[in-house]
């Protein structure tokens, strides 16, 4: 029994109500059509509190979005709306405490290495003695678009295309465009990259995305806690699923040895925007502040020396 249970895979998942009824629309080709600009909104975390269920009733999740609130309280603006950080995550119209939805608990099933360099990643992104300290993110040369997708507490557009060969998914925030191969073969082993490389087919009405060849250089992808970790061993798998004109239903499992003792999969919605445009994102604080950081710091040292 516990076997059956561990090798089960989102391949199995069974359709929801919603995707029974819902007449998916077609491109051109045939292929479920995924096209227009979808987005993500809500404070819920990868992770999930201790001891909390996964499915929250109305009333917990709104005081679980206000706890959430309130914790942010001293290290954020107040005259500025954070866009998604006053609401949980819903899928199918249930309420998710985590993205996670195995394990059981909703944690990262990390190994003794994985939780050793997820610690050590997580308290150097948080320090602030030297450069070094800083995360990617900040110097927005790492964002929430590669596989798997990330979401975070405040709005994030995702654009959709689709051709019959490829489907390119621009992710607003700092992202290049991520291209899935539809069918198409594995490439060589000797090429990896931090996003990976993507091999996309159709199952139904549902796209599913293999991700593997990803660089072992750089592990670490950022969450609002903890970040979790992907080795050049690691294999992600993705499910999309239109489940209604609004919502795009995004599953994915992680099965990488190197950091986890376990597979784990993770599931939320994105949320179908009215407009079809992108904007630009011109990260100028990653371009610019920790030159002048620096600078700073290099006239503070100069000033400290003529002193002397």
């Amino acid at each position: 029994m516990l076997a059956a249970c561990l090798v089960s895979s989102l391949s199995v998942a069974q359709p929801s109500d919603s995707e029974r009824t819902y007449e998916v629309p077609r491109t051109e080709h045939g292929a479920p059509d995924f096209q227009g600009v979808w987005s993500t909104r809500f404070s819920t975390g990868l992770e999930r509190p201790p001891g909390m269920p996964l499915v929250l009733s109305p009333e917990a999740a709104t005081g679980y979005a206000a706890a959430v609130e309130t914790s942010l309280a001293g290290n954020t603006d107040p005259d500025i709306d954070r866009f998604g950080a006053h609401v949980l995550a819903m899928v199918d119209g249930e309420y998710r405490s985590s993205v996670i939805t195995h394990p059981d608990n909703g944690i990262l099933p990390f190994n003794e290495y994985g939780t050793s360099l997820s610690g050590h990643a997580y308290f150097i992104g948080r320090g602030y003695d030297g450069p070094e300290d800083r995360p990617g993110t900040e110097r927005c040369t790492e964002a929430w678009g590669d596989p798997p997708m990330r979401a975070f507490m405040y709005q994030l557009f995702h654009g959709f295309v689709q051709s019959a060969e490829t489907i390119a998914i621009v992710s607003e925030e700092v992202n290049p465009v991520r291209i899935i191969h539809m069918g198409e073969k594995r490439r060589p082993e000797a090429v990896t990259g931090f996003g990976g490389h993507s091999v996309g087919r159709w199952e139904g009405n549902t796209l599913v995305v293999e991700t593997t060849h990803y660089s072992e250089r750089n592990p670490e992808r950022a969450t609002i806690a903890r970040p979790m970790l992907l080795s050049d061993k690691a294999r992600v798998t993705e499910r999309f699923t239109r489940t209604s004109k609004t919502e795009l239903n995004y599953q994915f499992e992680v099965d990488d040895p190197t950091y986890y003792t376990e597979r784990w999969r993770g599931e939320f919605s994105f949320t179908r925007e009215a407009s079809p445009r992108l904007y630009e994102y011109a990260c100028h604080e990653g371009n610019y502040s920790m030159v002048v950081a620096l600078e700073g710091e290099r006239v503070i040292e100069a000033q400290a020396a003529r002193d002397q």
